[in-house]
């Protein structure tokens, strides 16, 4: 089903003065349907003997697509308290095996299953890729460092919060991959790194360190979404939007979820970032990510110019922004602000979203078995991160002064 409606731009309410001016926006919904799934009946299973473990863990990658799996899945997922939840979907493994090309990543599903109850507990799909560390000093670049890694996608992998299962996973991801340096956890929380330690088989390793990541709240609709904001933010963005319009004539936002306009997105971000045109995703991902419903971007343009694209994807009740380009010409006048504030009030008035504005502490994590080489490896090139970042923290204010005096 396409549709076609119009945006409204929302500029200053209340006493405040300044521009207002329409948007329009070419807007296509896809509304089909998926069957529900219904999980498999549970069957007692048997004890476990005296130290094995009461989980047990193995690869069903073959039987992907199963209805008993999938139904599973969608159980777990509804607890899922990954911050990347769209990575750890039936859609998004679906839409790895579509795209598949390369010959040195795989992908593979786990299941962990309670030995004595014979239920299911957890679902874990991962990839198996490389992770390349840019080592610098100075100018001079040391020889390239690129182990390959298992990476547990979604971060938090979908079963119990129990250290001693999680260990359990590493050792059996390491095991599973012995030519693999690191099991890797792309946004692993905070509040759950107690988990990572205690088990003296494996060394963990915080890439970049604990870094805060930020959410943005999406009310109900676009008039609480701007009274959430002060005046003089409302005020900037509708001045910043009449800025725009009056440099590249007339507006229009367009949304990209549908195959039909994959083309546009593709065409767009090649336009605004023509080098980096080989490390963006290519047509026929988008439209394999369009057929699964996890694409989600955004085009502005103007008299057939691309201005900004803001790239996302979509699961569930979360809207997923990984990239913000715009034109460097319009660079001046916050080009990609007022794309991303156009894209946020289609969502809002088109999707069902919800998200909270909380301050969460994400890091990368690498578990490697402890004394291998490889984590000494990687825990020196994590060291070496690190220093480098700290002397960038402690430089640049430094910088500041001098070029100020």
């Amino acid at each position: 089903m396409t549709t076609t409606s119009r945006l409204a731009w929302a500029g200053n309410t209340g006493r405040e003065t300044g521009a207002q001016a329409g948007l329009a926006a070419r807007v296509r919904v896809r509304e089909d349907k998926k069957p529900a799934l219904t999980p498999a009946p549970r069957r007692s299973g048997r004890v476990p003997a005296n130290g094995e473990s009461a989980f047990e863990i193995s690869c069903i990658t073959a039987q992907f697509g199963d209805a008993r799996w999938t139904g599973e899945w969608r159980r777990l997922l509804a607890a899922s308290r990954s911050p990347e939840k769209i990575y750890q979907t039936p859609e998004f493994f679906r839409f790895l095996a579509d795209s598949h090309t390369s010959q040195s990543d795989r992908f593979e599903l786990y299941v962990v299953k309670h030995r004595a109850l014979d239920t299911v507990v957890g679902l874990v799909p991962v990839r198996i890729s490389s992770i390349a560390f840019d080592v610098r000093l100075g100018a001079r670049s040391l020889p390239a460092f690129a182990p390959r890694i298992v990476r547990i996608l979604g971060s938090v992998p979908l079963m119990p919060d129990n250290a001693e299962l999680l260990h359990q996973l590493f050792a059996h991801l390491l095991d599973a991959f012995p030519d693999c340096a690191a099991v890797s956890m792309q946004a692993f929380p905070a509040e759950l790194q107690a988990q990572l330690h205690g088990d003296q088989r494996h060394a963990p390793s915080a890439l970049h360190g604990w870094r805060d990541c930020h959410t943005i709240p999406l009310p109900d609709d676009v008039p609480a979404y701007m009274a959430k904001m002060s005046a003089k933010k409302r005020y900037n963005l509708a001045r910043q939007y009449r800025l725009l319009e009056q440099a590249t004539g007339p507006l229009e936002l367009v949304r990209v979820d549908r195959s039909v306009n994959v083309r546009e997105l593709v065409a767009g971000m090649a336009a605004l970032a023509p080098d980096d045109a080989q490390a963006y995703l290519g047509a026929r991902d988008y439209r394999i990510m369009a057929a699964n419903r996890l694409l989600l971007s955004y085009v502005l343009r103007s008299a057939g110019e691309v201005i900004a694209v803001v790239a996302g994807s979509r699961y569930g009740d979360t809207w997923h922004v990984h990239q913000i380009i715009y034109a460097p010409a319009y660079r001046h006048l916050s080009a990609g602000a007022v794309a991303l504030h156009a894209a946020l009030q289609d969502v809002i008035t088109h999707f069902a979203f919800a998200s909270t504005h909380l301050l969460k502490s994400r890091a990368h994590v690498l578990v490697a078995r402890r004394g291998a080489w490889s984590a000494r490896l990687l825990g020196a090139a994590v060291r070496l991160d690190a220093w480098r970042d700290t002397c960038a923290q402690r430089i640049k204010p430094l910088a500041r002064r001098l070029f100020r005096s």
